[in-house]
């Protein structure tokens, strides 16, 4: 009797573990910086507001490559925490940025930022309306043609 009473307690410990699983992954585990790093991304980024899961999807990505994020911090954390409180929360492709009143640090960096970004093969196929890397292209005579 004790033996069943272990084995389905055994069995509710198993059951429960995909729900403690995705409670565990569902919490944000970014730190200030890393933060604010992603809020920076998606202002200086080229996606709309009709994009906006793809450009969540491109800031999981950027904040995951510790090569891209190791450039920025931890070193210029307090820098990039000033400087993503100067673009209101939600903002996205902001499309102009006045550098002439940010301190030298925050200028540099965000031309830093931004540079990095655009440098990306990913971004730069969703500027010039290029189909994902990857995926083959619907139309053939597509690079025959002028662009639009």
């Amino acid at each position: 009797m004790s033996y069943e009473l272990k084995r389905r307690e055994f069995i509710q410990v198993l059951m429960s573990l995909p729900v403690g699983y995705a409670l565990g992954c569902a919490v944000d585990r970014r730190t200030p910086g890393q933060t604010a790093l992603g809020k920076l991304v998606l202002a200086l980024g080229p996606w709309s507001a009709e994009d906006g899961a793809r450009a969540d999807e491109f800031v999981g990505r950027f904040l995951a490559a510790d090569q891209v994020v190791g450039l920025y911090l931890p070193g210029s954390s307090t820098t990039i925490q000033s400087l993503a409180r100067r673009f209101s929360d939600g903002a996205m492709a902001v499309g102009e940025v006045d550098l002439g009143p940010l301190p030298d640090g925050e200028r540099e960096l965000l031309v830093q930022l931004a540079q990095q970004i655009y440098s990306l093969v990913e971004v730069r196929f969703y500027v010039s309306s290029e189909p994902p890397w990857g995926e083959c292209l619907g139309e053939r005579t597509r690079y025959t043609q002028p662009p639009a």
